[in-house]
């Protein structure tokens, strides 16, 4: 885990030097020291995904060879409208293009390390107030670790969100086209198209209890919709496993899913005036969360439904970080500093999950 913590060092020291009392610059000096401080986490975050080892990430070495093996495929294949969500052209494609032009599997982890790190830090500009945030609990409890083993869903993912700017701008065809390219990547993408129709709800702190009341009573209540389910959803998921109780998650993770939007229900500032734009974007990062954490609750009937849950941990990393930085007691910022900053960074270095470590770079021997 060394270079996971070293990374995490260097933005703890550029955030200093760089954004830590900047009360006395101008409006210009500020903005230049945070598109310098994002530069510095997004070159760190870069060579930690793209210099890796191919065997780092459990599926890592499985995209590879898919891969290499989209050489096989005629280029007529991609002219078949019909198939092209069914068997996820877009990522065969892309991969397609990129051996013809004689890209090594090296060079193909670092293009792939290179647009994720291009789309993260694109969002934690945009929805960030404090770039920190966004960079450590991106690593801590967003996409890290899905994005050094789960290539497809990891690019579906960041095309998603990208797509959610168009929920704000009020263009559903531009949105619906972005999802439908997700969906080339992976099929999963598709859930996504629903969350358009969330822009309308606006999260208010007591309607925001009474949403996370109803994600805790998912709790109690899921083997009703278990059932529903098993009646409701095609036989051919269900052969999939879409419904079983088998490999369920560590229940742990659903303490914190219900956790996050209660922590940030209960440090949300509401005295502070918001613009409606600033308006929007919290009731649809709190919506991001709840969703979150219902889906997250649902999977402990199906590993293979909280798969959906990657799609809003972005909403849970911009909502914790806008959340904290709003508060105005110093006493109060400083516990809920120091709970966002110890929990999620125990829950990663304590868990080695989908084979990210231990981490080697590219040229050393695996293993050694």
């Amino acid at each position: 885990m060394t270079p996971y913590v070293f990374m995490i060092i260097v933005w703890l020291i550029a955030f200093y030097f760089l954004q830590y009392r900047t009360d006395h610059l101008s409006e210009k000096g500020k903005l230049l020291r945070r598109k310098a401080f994002i530069w510095i986490c997004a070159t760190a975050l870069f060579v930690i995904m793209g210099f890796r080892h191919p065997e780092v990430g459990i599926d890592t070495p499985r995209y590879l060879m898919r891969y290499y093996s989209s050489a096989y495929y005629d280029w007529t294949a991609f002219l078949q409208w019909d198939i092209w969500l069914e068997k996820e052209l877009g990522f065969t494609l892309v991969g397609k293009i990129l051996y013809s032009l004689g890209i090594p599997g090296e060079i193909y982890l670092m293009l792939y390390g290179l647009f994720i790190t291009i789309c993260i830090s694109r969002l934690i500009n945009k929805w960030c107030k404090n770039p920190f945030w966004g960079f450590y609990l991106h690593t801590t409890i967003g996409l890290f670790t899905m994005s050094m083993s789960g290539i497809r869903q990891s690019i579906a993912c960041c095309i998603c969100w990208f797509a959610t700017d168009y929920i704000l701008k009020k263009k559903p065809i531009r949105f619906a086209l972005l999802v439908l390219l997700a969906a080339t990547f992976h099929q999963s993408a598709i859930f996504y198209l629903a969350f358009y129709f969330v822009r309308k709800i606006k999260i208010t702190k007591s309607s925001g209890w009474i949403i996370w009341l109803i994600c805790l009573s998912f709790v109690f209540l899921r083997p009703v919709f278990v059932v529903l389910l098993n009646h409701l959803m095609p036989q051919k998921y269900n052969i999939y496993g879409m419904i079983s109780d088998k490999n369920p998650i560590n229940p742990l993770l659903v303490v914190i899913s219900l956790l996050i939007p209660m922590f940030c229900l209960f440090f949300w500032e509401r005295k502070k005036i918001f613009t409606e734009e600033e308006t929007e974007e919290y009731s649809l990062c709190f919506f991001g969360s709840f969703l979150y954490a219902l889906i997250t609750i649902m999977s402990l009937s199906s590993n293979m439904i909280g798969r959906m849950s990657q799609y809003f941990y972005i909403f849970n990393v911009a909502l914790l970080g806008n959340i904290i930085t709003d508060i105005k007691d110093y006493k109060t910022r400083y516990i809920a500093i120091l709970f966002t900053i110890l929990l999620p960074g125990y829950m990663f270095f304590k868990s080695q999950s989908l084979g990210i470590s231990p981490y080697y770079f590219f040229w050393q021997i695996y293993g050694e």
